[in-house]
Order: structure tokens, then C-alpha cells, then sequence
């Protein structure tokens, strides 16, 4: 990491829940992590996800935060690299604004981690294929951002939340990490789908809230994200795993679609 200055703090937001299985070994990887400037803030309120990484941002005293749930496990740069390249874009940022007052330059607004899904079973290795297209898409959600002039989560909203709060910070620009989480979550097809469901409650509220995020459109949502930027190339290459991917988004859209009319 280039020294420009002192470190600064990371804070690091974990929900939890009692007799968690996965939060030591989340811990564990964080002390492995090349950067030691850092506070971890595990977060046991017994509520939804959403409340708990809001107390976890109020009490967070760091420059940047960064929030994980307690089954990802970092990679040992991940810390580094994210704090190193938000530092160096900040440097320029104001050597910017320094000789031009005019400038529209906005300093970078956070950083896009690539996820890796390890859990075992065919099912695991789909997801961990899918979600290698959204890296760095609106279907991702930053997880390393500065602390101030953070935006709270909606503590309505449930498994949309993510997307919702991201759309709460200003344009501007943002980088993807070099390094990768794990991601154990141990999910099978049903209960995936049994989370789906419960998520897709919450869709009609997140509509009226971002009437126009590009992520609710078909097009977006089931093309645009696999094929933009020569990502089409990767996806053709294993059609197999293609024509897996379209049936599990045909029956996502199918459980969006059911809860959106039962609880209209």
C-alpha cells in the first residue's frame, strides 16, 4: 500500500444472531487481514439485518466502513487494497480542486467487492457463476464506503434494502476491489427460493421508492447485466450453466410477480 498519510480507521459492521455458527471464522479472517487499522463492530440486536447495520453505522468511528454479514470471509488484501485506492483517488481529488475551483470532479464514493459463492453442490457452483456477472452492476451493492455523509438503511424494506440505500448516495464515481470475499451462506435451491419470496415482499415499497432504478426492468435485469462489456462471451461459453441461470430468473420473476399482486 503507498503511504499517503496515517492510516485511518475502518470500521467493520457485522450483523449477527445468537449461537451464530459463522461470526468467529468472519473475525478470524479480518485479523488475517494485511491492514490492522481497523474496529469490528458485531452487531446482536435480534432484528432484521437492516436495523442492526444502522446501529452499527451510528457507532462506527471510522473514515471508511466496511459491512459484511457474518458467513462472508475477506481475502487478506481486500482491507488494504480498498482503503489504498480510495486514499490515492481522494489525493487526486484534491489536487484537482486545488488548481481548478470549477472542476465537477467528484472523489471516488465507495468500493464494489467481488463476491465468490463457496457453498458445495451444483446449486452453489450456478449462483457463484451467476453472481460473477453483477460485480461492479446495479444488481451489486457496494460494501466499502466512506462513513461520512453515509445514508442510513431503510429499516422497512428487507433484502432490497441493499439497493435502496446504495441509490441514496450521490452520483459519482465508483471502484471495483482487486480481492473477493467468500461467501458460505450453505443455501440450497429451496431455501434460496424461500428467501426470494420473502424478499420480494418488500419489491412494491422498493418500486415507489426508486420508480425509475433501471435494476427493475426486464431488460436490465435478464440481459443487459450478462452481456454488456463482453460479458457475453463468458456467458455463451458454458450454455449449460446459461440456460440454468434464465430458468432460475424465470422463476424469480414469477415469485416477484405473485407478491407483488397478494400484497397490493
Amino acid at each position: 500500500m503507498d503511504r499517503l498519510g496515517p492510516q485511518p480507521l475502518v470500521s467493520i459492521v457485522i450483523p449477527t444472531v445468537p449461537d451464530d455458527k459463522h461470526i468467529q471464522e468472519c473475525v478470524d479472517h479480518i485479523k488475517r487481514s494485511t491492514y490492522q487499522n481497523y474496529e469490528i463492530l458485531i452487531i446482536n440486536e435480534s432484528k432484521e439485518r437492516s436495523y442492526q447495520r444502522n446501529v452499527g453505522i451510528k457507532k462506527s468511528k471510522g473514515k471508511y466502513l466496511l459491512w459484511l454479514d457474518s458467513d462472508m470471509m475477506i481475502s487478506p488484501m481486500l482491507i488494504e487494497d480498498c482503503v489504498s485506492q480510495m486514499e490515492a483517488d481522494e489525493a487526486v481529488w484534491k489536487k484537482i480542486t486545488m488548481t481548478n475551483k470549477l472542476s465537477t470532479l467528484r472523489p471516488m464514493i465507495g468500493m464494489y467487492i467481488p463476491e465468490r459463492i463457496v457453498t458445495k453442490g451444483w446449486f452453489g457452483k450456478l449462483r457463484d457463476w451467476e453472481r460473477q456477472f453483477y460485480t461492479g452492476t446495479l444488481v451489486d451493492v457496494m460494501r466499502f464506503v466512506r462513513l461520512e455523509g453515509c445514508p442510513l438503511f431503510d429499516e422497512t424494506l428487507h433484502g432490497v434494502e441493499d439497493s435502496h440505500w446504495e441509490r441514496q448516495f450521490p452520483d459519482g464515481p465508483k471502484g471495483i476491489s482487486n480481492y473477493s470475499f467468500n461467501h458460505h451462506d450453505k443455501v440450497d435451491l429451496f431455501k434460496y427460493l424461500a428467501k426470494k419470496a420473502y424478499y420480494a415482499k418488500c419489491l412494491p415499497a422498493y418500486k415507489l421508492k426508486n420508480p425509475n432504478d433501471k435494476l427493475l426492468t426486464f431488460k436490465y435485469r435478464c440481459w443487459d447485466v450478462f452481456v454488456q462489456e463482453s460479458k457475453w462471451k463468458r456467458f455463451l461459453s458454458r450454455p449449460d450453466l446459461a440456460f440454468q441461470v434464465f430458468i432460475l430468473l424465470f422463476i424469480r420473476g414469477i415469485i416477484a410477480i405473485y407478491q407483488e399482486a397478494k400484497y397490493k
